[in-house]
């Protein structure tokens, strides 16, 4: 004989989940409500970058520049400025670069390192190149068969820029900050993103690496060319693809911080979770959830400023209402 079972007896358990649906609308209508009014007394101060107000002598001020999915890196010192790559033009991320460098104090920029032709990297600069003095560009000696590279050739000729190749092992230094070339090691590469220029600086006692999109071949070269790769700061290689980022690579640069710029739900699957897993256990700083980044360091220890969690929150809070 089979158990009966009362079914129209409520559950507790059935009752409270009407409970909580009844009283979503409310919680919505409220959390709405405080956004708005955020947003009337300022909300852009909260998501907008907290830009130190001046820098001292032997600091330096490293910017992770939210440029969707592309890369672009701004390094400050009392003495000048590096850019490193300036987003895709075809996102207009070569004005939000622009504004971007205004707004934090830039009227000059002594060096700017183009990683290699691909457009996410090289796009936004093209409008830099049209704003800015620059002193030196540093490029690898290779083409791209795209019309943002030509526009991009069009720019450093038209504003008559100083263009170098990168010398391995070769440095220059920018108020106290010193760059240290450590990639591309060699030539005859398949993929354009294994020519990336890669970059050790070094201020005091902290270091930060940058890479551009160098993949697992160019991180293993470096690694065989006995370049100095252990760094406090690694900026994550090719928006954190599976391609980059090796373990070798990773356990010779024993960072304490990972940065990865990369855009909101990547239609790449960046940053990969393989990445991800490797990443573990150290500080990971994403622009996608963050928005722009900025580090700043004395020599001795480095902070972190302006990070604001909005877009987690926002991401999270539309996830729960839908």
């Amino acid at each position: 004989m089979g158990t009966h079972r009362n079914t129209n007896r409520r559950s507790p358990q059935r009752g409270r989940r009407r409970r909580a649906r009844r009283s979503r609308p409310l919680l919505t209508l409220f959390l709405l409500l405080i956004i708005a009014g955020a947003g009337y007394f300022g909300f852009t101060a909260l998501t907008a970058p907290q830009f130190p107000t001046a820098l001292e002598d032997g600091h330096a001020a490293v910017h992770f520049i939210d440029v969707g999915q592309g890369d672009a890196t701004l390094i400050q010192t009392t003495a000048g400025s590096v850019l490193i790559d300036g987003g895709d033009n075809r996102l207009n991320m070569g004005e939000r670069v622009v504004q971007y460098l205004r707004d934090a104090g830039v009227s000059e920029i002594a060096y700017v390192i183009a990683t290699h032709p691909h457009a996410d990297h090289i796009g936004g600069l093209i409008d830099v190149l049209h704003t800015f003095p620059v002193g030196t560009l540093l490029m690898p000696p290779v083409s791209h068969n795209t019309r943002t590279f030509e526009r991009f050739l069009d720019a450093i000729e038209e504003n008559d820029i100083y263009v170098r190749p990168p010398i391995i092992g070769s440095t220059f230094s920018v108020g106290d900050a010193v760059f240290t070339i450590i990639a591309p090691n060699s030539s005859g590469h398949q993929n354009l993103n294994d020519y990336s220029i890669s970059l050790r600086m070094v201020l005091g006692e902290t270091s930060f690496i940058f890479t551009g999109d160098a993949e697992e071949l160019s991180e293993l070269e470096m690694i065989a060319a006995g370049h100095m790769l252990s760094s406090d700061v690694l900026r994550v290689g090719h928006h954190g693809s599976r391609t980059s980022t090796a373990e070798a690579f990773l356990t010779a640069v024993d960072p304490t911080i990972a940065v990865i710029s990369v855009g909101q739900d990547s239609g790449f699957g960046h940053p990969h979770r393989v990445v991800m897993e490797r990443l573990e256990g150290l500080r990971v700083y994403r622009t996608d959830e963050r928005g722009h980044i900025i580090m700043i360091t004395d020599g001795a220890e480095i902070t972190v400023q302006g990070v604001v969690l909005w877009r987690t929150w926002l991401h999270q809070f539309t996830q729960w209402i839908a």
